[in-house]
């Protein structure tokens, strides 16, 4: 639409007398507006129309196609480039872009998000793991990939993707009461599965049913929860991870603004030592975690904190079972073409080092059943401290077949 020449005219332009502007409009979007008039007004000849301008920000100080892509379609989750195509993801499809995109752009959009956020991207920094605004990458430099640069682009948005009108997809009713029981009744949690199942949109739902006299304290590395955003009503602490400032520094420090929860978007590493000691000075949690199941989840987090500290493993996985009481684990599969997101399993951990499957769901001849069964004498105690019925929380206290979803 507009030709580099012209494009490399204006963004020299801007550099030398708007250099500040420049720089924060790859981060602010009312600094992105401002910039456009100035380039509207100073390059009027040069861009014409209104269409013109738009393309012309967006190439300059925008992410191009990729800003295309995302503003074009809400439901865009991912973007990525495996090194010679496009390929856009939304919850039910995923496609190749329509039109061929050559490795030098995408390298362009790379670079911007390196100068926006101050990292290198070069063949001595060949990997680059960054956030701008609601936009996660990682990008890896041709040098160490074979068939060129590789890109992937997570988008956030603050909605809930999983709420009460979409939770029916994603397990059965009875257990949004029972997912409802168990944040009244301040269990801790840790919510399991591969990458893209959902486990940070779980999070959010089961975060929502926290009431404003609990406060809330949200850590996370990028900013994918928008937790403010969407709970407007509650008390909450949200902080972000810096290259500076670790989860676990953020964990100690969130100790002393006196929250009931801290809920780290996703535990992957030393932090979980911090987790367990913030469980056992009375806070309570819900995070996530990468685990094969449900019942790994212990075990799991004894080898994280295993990362950055020397511990007793079995004192250790002793208070995991005392003090943590829940596990799910999500699983995702593609179903006639759609992507489908779904609650696996439910345990809880019992003080004898055991897991108790609450919930689960099996497959046989190409269909999924959900299964209960009968709830631990310790959730039961948990409930009866908090005045809930439990009688019929589960629609069955002996396993047995609940149906097809």
């Amino acid at each position: 639409m507009i030709s580099q020449e012209i494009l490399k005219e204006i963004k020299s332009d801007l550099k030398e007398f708007h250099s500040e502007l420049y720089l924060e409009s790859f981060i602010n979007i009312e600094s992105r507006e401002v910039l456009k008039r100035i380039v509207a007004k100073k390059h009027k000849a040069l861009l014409g129309t209104e269409e013109r301008l738009h393309y012309a920000i967006q190439e300059i100080v925008g992410l191009g196609v990729i800003d295309e892509i995302i503003s074009n379609n809400h439901l865009v989750t991912d973007v990525s480039f495996n090194g010679t195509a496009l390929i856009i993801e939304t919850p039910d499809e995923k496609y190749e872009y329509e039109q061929d995109v050559e490795e030098e752009y995408i390298i362009q959009i790379i670079q911007k998000f390196a100068n926006a956020v101050g990292k290198e991207f070069t063949p001595k920094t060949p990997i680059l793991d960054a956030a701008l605004n609601n936009l996660r990458i990682n990008a890896v430099h041709k040098t160490i990939s074979s068939y060129g640069t590789t890109m992937a682009i997570r988008v956030s948005r603050p909605k809930l993707v999983l709420n009460e009108d979409t939770f029916p997809g994603f397990a059965p009713m009875y257990m949004l009461e029972f997912f409802r029981a168990a944040v009244e009744t301040r269990c801790n949690m840790v919510i399991a599965g591969e990458t893209g199942t959902g486990k940070t949109e779980f999070q959010k739902f089961l975060t929502s049913f926290i009431p404003f006299n609990e406060k809330i304290g949200w850590i996370e590395d990028t900013l994918e929860g928008h937790v403010k955003e969407l709970f407007p009503e509650k008390d909450i602490i949200s902080w972000l991870v810096t290259p500076g400032t670790s989860i676990s520094e953020l964990i100690k420090a969130m100790l002393r603004n006196n929250p009931t929860w801290i809920n780290v978007s996703e535990t992957r590493g030393k932090e979980a030592y911090e987790m367990i000691q913030a469980v056992l000075s009375g806070h309570h949690i819900i995070t996530t975690a990468h685990t094969v199941g449900a019942k790994a989840i212990p075990t799991r987090f004894i080898n994280m904190a295993k990362m950055g500290y020397e511990i007793d493993e079995k004192s250790l996985e002793r208070d995991i079972f005392r003090y943590f009481q829940l596990g799910a684990f999500i699983k995702k599969k593609r179903i006639k073409g759609r992507m489908t997101r779904y609650l696996s399993e439910v345990v809880f951990f019992l003080e004898d080092g055991s897991c108790h499957t609450i919930f689960e769901v099996k497959e046989e001849h190409g269909e999924q059943y959900d299964l209960t069964y009968d709830l631990p004498a310790e959730f039961i105690e948990r409930l009866k401290e908090y005045n809930i019925a439990y009688e019929d929380l589960l629609s069955s206290s002996l396993p047995s077949y609940q149906g097809a979803y």
